[in-house]
């Protein structure tokens, strides 16, 4: 482990505490000096790191800088995040991965930016992307059959909504297929896009990318207001992006190994738990036609299960539905 890397895992499992320069001199086996390098280094990536009189260090309980080396010491993965790099400015994370990083870069490569151009949701949306959100996209390259490439969007969907309770503690719900609400507000947008080897029809790799507003501000768009939330709307002090990043890493290579295992009823049982619109009616969006229905569930197979206004049972592999009736 490199001095800096230890330096921050000891002051990120000690913030807001004392860190004694000595005890990670001695821990890390390394100078002070060294230790007093590795410091100013991260300072200069903009971590509020405060030195106290007698020796110590401590990183600030506000601190909010957006980081790798952040990222990377409150991680407890063994893939997603085995890389992590952090952009001030991108177009979209799923656009610079696709163009610039999914050929060359590892497996769970993890591509973060402070602020999104051109955020991008389903169907050609935009997704808006101020300072202040976590916007990740992750680098996969699934063992799996092409029908259930869908899967990856469910398991994030799972990730973001358990992650959120981890860092902010309370559970959101899930709109088929993949916008994460609370009180009927969207907090986050899961966009997963697949590249196809075209001599074999085989997947070669597949990034999923997640955006989720910490904070929304319905003066900067007023057309959101009412449909758009951001977590400081339902926990008061939204958690640190690197806390919430870590976290996201983590609840996703849960679910992306059971996804690997061929498990997949377990990731659809999950993804059931938290279906907000369970026994409501929904409004069946297909080919801009919009047709009354009822929700009765989610299949194991991640398809949703609705009664249609005529009484036909049906099974939607695709399309969207709308909740507000």
């Amino acid at each position: 482990m490199a001095v800096k890397d230890g330096v921050l895992r000891a002051l990120e499992q000690q913030r807001g505490e004392i860190v004694s320069g000595g005890g990670l001199s001695a821990a890390l086996g390394v100078s002070r000096t060294a230790v007093w390098k590795a410091v100013a280094a991260l300072r200069e990536d903009g971590m509020l790191i405060d030195s106290v009189p007698g020796g110590g260090y401590r990183l600030r309980e506000g601190d909010d800088s957006l980081t790798a080396d952040g990222v990377r010491a409150l991680l407890h993965t063994r893939l997603l995040g085995c890389e992590v790099l952090v952009l001030p400015e991108v177009s979209s994370t799923n656009t610079v991965m696709k163009r610039e990083y999914a050929a060359g870069k590892p497996e769970g490569f993890a591509l973060l930016a402070l602020r999104q151009s051109a955020g991008r949701g389903r169907l050609g949306r935009s997704f808006s992307s101020p300072d202040g959100g976590m916007y990740l996209t992750v680098l996969l390259r699934p063992a799996i059959e092409l029908k259930n490439l869908h899967f990856l969007t469910i398991a994030a969907a799972v990730a973001v909504c358990r992650a959120i309770e981890d860092t902010c503690g309370f559970r959101p719900g899930v709109k088929w297929v993949n916008d994460v609400l609370m009180g009927g507000k969207k907090l986050c947008g899961i966009l997963t896009e697949a590249s196809i080897v075209g001599e074999t029809g085989a997947l070669d790799y597949v990034i999923v990318g997640i955006g989720i507003n910490l904070r929304f501000d319905p003066e900067g768009a007023p057309e959101l207001a009412g449909i758009v939330g951001g977590l400081a709307d339902f926990c008061g002090n939204p958690p640190r992006r690197a806390a919430l990043t870590a976290s996201v890493l983590g609840r996703l290579e849960e679910q992306y190994f059971l996804i690997q295992e061929g498990k997949l009823g377990e990731v659809a049982a999950a993804y059931r738990e938290l279906l907000c619109c369970l026994d409501q009616p929904v409004t069946v969006i297909e080919n801009g036609r919009e047709t009354p229905a009822h929700c009765n569930g989610v299949s194991d197979e991640g398809h949703l299960l609705v009664t249609m206004a005529d009484g036909t049972r049906r099974e939607l592999q695709s399309g969207e539905i709308s909740i507000r009736v």
